[in-house]
């Protein structure tokens, strides 16, 4: 009885720490330079903090990484690129959840010194 009262905790104990963690597929669209990126943000959700990690590749061929830095509170999500390969500084982007559906979909304007972009991100 002990054991399956073990098990069942650390089973437990488990789901809920995979379900902070997903998968984003991401896309990033600006109106000068490297026009378009795509590739993935992995996310851990820890309350109203995101953090986390992007791979993705521009349109040139280039690969573009990045660290995660921010918050979500009331489904919006305002989150610092950090470090990001493209040479893009001080850019935060603010995303909520994409009309029609169904919350799995988040966009939103990125602004960074000098220039905006678009990123748009669905849960995998």
């Amino acid at each position: 009885m002990i054991k399956l009262a073990i098990t069942t905790t650390l089973a437990a104990a488990l789901m809920t720490t995979s379900a902070l963690a997903a998968t984003w597929s991401v896309t990033e669209q600006s109106a000068s330079g490297i026009k378009y990126a795509s590739g993935t943000w992995n996310i851990s959700n820890e309350g109203d903090k995101v953090t986390g990690k992007a791979d993705l590749q521009l349109d040139n061929g280039s690969v573009l990484t990045y660290k995660l830095d921010g918050s979500n509170a009331g489904g919006v999500y305002t989150v610092n690129l950090v470090g990001r390969d493209d040479g893009k500084k001080n850019c935060v982007w603010t995303g909520k959840a994409a009309d029609g559906l169904g919350g799995k979909v988040f966009s939103g304007e990125a602004v960074c010194e000098g220039t905006k972009m678009t990123i748009r991100g669905g849960l995998q």
